[in-house]
């Protein structure tokens, strides 16, 4: 998956996962702002950076923990007509679900001072 990659594990891009999708009425996301029917359920790639401290997860925050949300790739998402072709199954065991989970828990942590404090600009 190339979704959450980069420094920031985001793309900034959009796609569609299936959260929601299977709603009567579900929240179409980018289609919103841009009248495109395959923007239908895609909404932006968050960034991974401090994400354990920031529940609930998604979109509409259907998801209340890290384990929820890997629970929910690994089954594949939610099936629906744009689901994206790279939201597939993972076939992760229990400990690797695990391990994932902790993983994304490290992602937490404060950002060195030279790198977040803005510079001082000439008067």
């Amino acid at each position: 998956m190339t979704c959450h990659v980069g420094f920031n594990f985001t793309d900034e891009g959009y796609h569609n996962i299936g959260v929601g999708m299977d709603r009567e009425k579900p929240d179409l996301g980018r289609f919103a702002m841009r009248k495109i029917e395959g923007n239908k359920g895609r909404f932006k790639t968050p960034t991974l950076r401090d994400v354990a401290p920031r529940p609930p997860y998604m979109h509409d925050g259907s998801m209340k923990s890290l384990d929820e949300v890997v629970a929910f790739y690994n089954r594949g998402g939610t099936a629906n007509p744009r689901l994206s072709p790279d939201i597939k199954p993972l076939g992760l065991t229990t400990q690797e679900q695990a391990d994932l989970v902790a993983f994304l828990g490290a992602l937490t942590g404060q950002v060195a001072a030279e790198v977040s404090t803005p510079p001082t600009l000439p008067q």
